[in-house]
């Protein structure tokens, strides 16, 4: 939380009486920050220091181990000074002033807009920036005929049982089928006639009445009622005030046509399809079979949503990760919805023809590399266009991992069978002990596919979850970074990491653990007064990640070379997976290095130099000295430290004042030795 304080003074003696503040949660400013955006659309919030409190490239609050460390807004919204038009957005921002500045080129690469103000008499200055794009402001509008649009249900299914919902909706709770401990989701609570909706806390008006109020029923049935009533959306305007931001309703009204499509397919792998789902830049979550989800989820801030929004003409498949629902390990594949676009004028296409809107052949006339025919009518439908670079939703399936790496494996097969993946035969020079090694990793140099992932144990995510290319297979990865540039490098400071005490340790068993959104709330709500222990703490990190260059390819489209180094050999091919993040590594001819020492320092090391994550600055403070490198002071890459004027007094007293202190002081003695001797107060006279 941050807190507003000032001083209270006495009208009538003018002497300093104590302090009178507000404390409000950061939750609470990032709700309300986070409700007012749309496209591109970010903001962020500062100190007078020019410290950040909120922006999007920031940990959450909930995430913090410490109180935060206030990093300047120049660390996020430059890199090495550039661009430089940003210094005097800050420095006005700094000096409580109001205004709009346009920047051509942001750091993200966008022309940008950037509107602030100072708020709390200069305290503190927000601003939101608006990219090019996002100067046309357009929300979803409720669909002017309903008549094929059935209920919708709330994600509570249980309390569909509740006493007050069977009064207020007799029926609904049989007609939905609610079944429980099915054979593909034990333990969990799920209806396969319908998908089920769920409202996060940012689509709500009052984002923490929502998030503390434990009255699930009540919730369910006014969520129930606004989502298919027909009163007037005025959403949160202060006059006439509702539950849930103007447009939430739309959107799921939208999204219900979908429903029937997700019942009805039928393909080879549905059966390890676990979940089906669209998340819209509103909140308003859409998954099949219907299930809950956890209090305070957001599909806006989860991986899948960022990792497709930030390259949304792509197929984005996620690295493997335990199911926050409880099924299991599982890759999320997901796609990108585009807000359409009404057409643009002949005169604003021939001055941007590849903007949102302009005609278009092909996905690479567009910016957004998005080509489509819209099926809207009316205006709308004349001839191909381009769709809008903002993303409206983002819509994806969960698959259990084991079967999506069987298939991938399967479809890789060699047509002479001979060195497929996973195949052992001899190596060139005769002897046997090779094998073809295939991977998948992402623009990051994450794995999403490795072999070793099928048997790694579920409870132990250091096995599956974020592991990169480096660490596997250093050999190649060194040689995709240095010969090729094919791996750019990144390293920045994190000043509000987390930390080990001792090395990360696998889960024995999750008896006892919330591991189903509905343990999840209960343990949010019931975990008492005592605080969990945490293994970790907040700490100073050194940042190092890599992304991916596609001109490194070149013509061929395929990175080709030998490596032989201290943990393997072999020969290599990499080539990127058209229309989707993925890449693929084949090495053929693969050959552990044995080693004559129980312990392999060599190949420790070359995997370590090209391995990317956060790692603990020793003695991390920006007085600490390197000996080959400045230090983080003199690379101004420090945060700001405030210079608080302290004021400076002492008290003085006359020759009787210093009699009186005396006499206590002899008193106070007197008292103690009476305490300790058990001696008669009276014996002791100062």
């Amino acid at each position: 939380m941050i807190t507003y304080a000032v001083p209270v003074t006495s009208k009538r003696t003018g002497k300093y009486i104590g302090v009178v503040g507000i404390d409000a949660t950061l939750d609470e400013i990032e709700n309300f920050l986070k409700k007012h955006q749309w496209g591109s659309v970010y903001s962020f919030l500062i100190n007078s220091n020019s410290g950040v409190i909120f922006h999007p490239k920031l940990k959450p609050s909930t995430k913090l181990l410490e109180d935060p460390i206030y990093i300047p807004i120049s660390g996020l919204e430059q890199d090495n000074g550039s661009p430089a038009e940003f210094s005097d957005i800050e420095r006005a921002m700094i000096n409580g002033e109001t205004g709009v500045k346009f920047i051509e080129k942001a750091r993200d690469g966008k022309a940008r807009t950037y509107f602030y103000a100072s708020i709390m008499n200069k305290k503190y200055s927000f601003a939101f920036s608006l990219a090019s794009e996002d100067m046309e402001f357009r929300r979803s509008q409720e669909p002017s005929d309903r008549s094929n649009i059935n209920d919708s249900y709330y994600n509570l299914l249980k309390m569909y049982a509740s006493p007050l919902l069977k009064k207020e909706l007799p029926g609904v709770y049989e007609r939905i089928d609610v079944r429980e401990n099915e054979e593909r989701y034990p333990g969990l609570r799920i209806t396969y006639n319908h998908s089920t909706i769920f409202l996060p806390p940012q689509s709500h008006c009052d984002p923490i009445r929502y998030s503390y109020n434990d009255s699930l029923a009540e919730k369910t049935l006014e969520a129930h009622l606004w989502i298919n009533g027909i009163e007037e959306d005025k959403g949160c305007d202060i006059m006439q005030r509702q539950m849930y931001n103007k447009g939430v309703r739309a959107d799921v009204l939208i999204t219900y046509p979908i429903e029937k499509i997700w019942r009805e397919r039928a393909f080879e792998s549905i059966d390890q399809i676990k979940w089906t789902n669209v998340g819209l830049r509103s909140g308003v979550f859409r998954t099949y079979p219907g299930h809950r989800s956890t209090r305070n989820y957001d599909p806006t801030q989860r991986p899948w949503y960022k990792r497709t929004s930030s390259a949304p003409h792509k197929t984005s498949v996620s690295t493997p990760y335990m199911d926050s629902a409880g099924v299991g390990k599982v890759n999320t594949i997901s796609q990108a919805v585009f807000e359409g676009m009404t057409p643009k004028t002949t005169e604003e296409c021939i001055a941007n023809p590849k903007m949102g809107g302009c005609p278009c052949e092909v996905d690479n006339d567009c910016y957004i590399k998005r080509c489509y025919m819209s099926e809207a009518g009316g205006p709308n439908s004349k001839g191909r266009r381009c769709a809008t670079e903002r993303v409206e939703a983002v819509t994806g399936l969960d698959i259990l991992y084991d079967d999506f790496q069987n298939k991938t494996l399967h479809s890789m097969q060699a047509s002479d069978f001979r060195k497929s993946c996973g195949q052992m035969y001899n190596c060139p020079n005769g002897k046997p002990g090779c094998t073809t090694r295939c991977y998948l990793f992402d623009y990051s140099a994450n794995l999403v596919m490795d072999p070793d992932f099928l048997t790694a144990n579920a409870l132990d995510k250091s096995q599956y979850e974020s592991v990169t290319l480096g660490r596997k297979e250093g050999e190649v990865m060194k040689h995709l970074v240095y010969n090729h540039k094919f791996f750019k490098r990144k390293e920045s400071q994190d000043f509000q990491g987390s930390c080990s005490i001792t090395p990360a340790q696998p889960k024995v068993t999750l008896e006892g653990l919330p591991q189903k959104p509905e343990d999840n709330d209960d343990y949010y709500r019931n975990r008492g007064k005592i605080p969990n222990f945490h293994n970790d703490f907040g700490c100073i990190q050194d940042v190092v990640s890599y992304s991916a260059d596609d001109s490194a390819l070149g013509p061929s489209k395929m990175i080709t070379g030998n490596v032989s180094g201290p943990c393997m050999s072999g020969f290599y091919y990499v080539k990127a997976l058209p229309k989707t993040n993925l890449y693929l590594l084949v090495i053929e001819d693969w050959m552990a290095m044995k080693q004559s020492l129980f312990y392999n320092f060599n190949c420790n090391i070359t995997r370590s130099v090209v391995n990317s994550g956060a790692y603990l600055i020793i003695n991390g403070t920006c007085a600490h000295k390197y000996t080959s490198k400045k230090t983080l002071r003199e690379l101004q890459k420090c945060p700001h430290l405030s210079d608080v004027p302290l004021k400076c007094g002492f008290n003085g007293a006359g020759r009787l004042d210093t009699s009186v202190i005396l006499n206590f002081q002899l008193a106070i003695m007197c008292l103690s030795l009476w305490l300790l001797n058990s001696f008669e107060l009276k014996k002791c006279t100062p």
